[in-house]
């Protein structure tokens, strides 16, 4: 499924999906009223990493509805990581904003995002207020891992910055000449650099499902 239309948009929406049919609806009906309200022309890319439940026919619909709705079909699950990559490989727009499709990721922030990249920003990235949303052991785990990768690594990770942000297309750019395959996205965001600012926003619960991402 591609775009049907030519003009190339200002601002694209990379989503990766993996098992996520019941979430689709209420995510495009959201994000659809959000981007109508930006005076900006858009896209929507969703990348099916390899799902097994009604994902695949659903994004169907949504392109029929909606061409700028358009979707990628991996053969099988290949990982969140790669599917943001083949998202950003296919996004088209000025700016590209990377966010999960669980409505975890509020997509009424992203008018916020857009007024950072106006205001000059290349890299803007939501900062989560607090983890409630998640178990306790996988808090647990997850401050420690940031914990050590701020001891050891070559680059710090702004505290609370996840996959959801805006890229201007130059900081997009930069990102698609680094070919690794075993990627770490929120590694690669911090370490290209560009002007970095935090947008906070509360994460919210999980609208249908749990996560199938790891």
């Amino acid at each position: 499924m591609t775009d049907s239309t030519q003009i190339t948009p200002e601002l694209s929406v990379v989503v990766p999906v993996f098992n996520e049919a019941r979430n689709l609806r209420p995510l495009a009906a959201r994000l659809a009223s959000v981007l109508a309200g930006l005076g900006l022309s858009f896209e929507v890319v969703l990348i099916d990493d390899g799902s097994r439940d009604e994902t695949l026919q659903t994004l169907r619909e949504l392109n029929a509805a909606d061409p700028r709705f358009s979707a990628l079909s991996f053969s099988r699950n290949f990982g969140k990581e790669i599917a943001i990559a083949a998202g950003l490989d296919a996004a088209r727009g000025r700016a590209v904003v990377v966010m999960d499709a669980d409505l975890q990721h509020p997509p009424e922030v992203i008018p916020q995002f857009v007024e950072k990249w106006r205001e000059g920003y290349q890299n803007i990235y939501g900062r989560r207020i607090g983890r409630a949303t998640d178990p306790k052991l996988r808090t647990m785990f997850t401050r420690l891992f940031y914990r050590l990768i701020d001891q050891f690594g070559d680059v710090a990770l702004p505290e609370g910055a996840g996959d959801f942000r805006l890229l201007d297309r130059q900081a997009v750019d930069a990102l698609l000449r680094m070919r690794e395959r075993a990627r770490f996205n929120k590694g690669l965001f911090a370490w290209i650099g560009f002007k970095t600012i935090g947008v906070p926003f509360v994460v919210e619960r999980r609208a249908f499902g749990v996560s199938s991402f790891n």
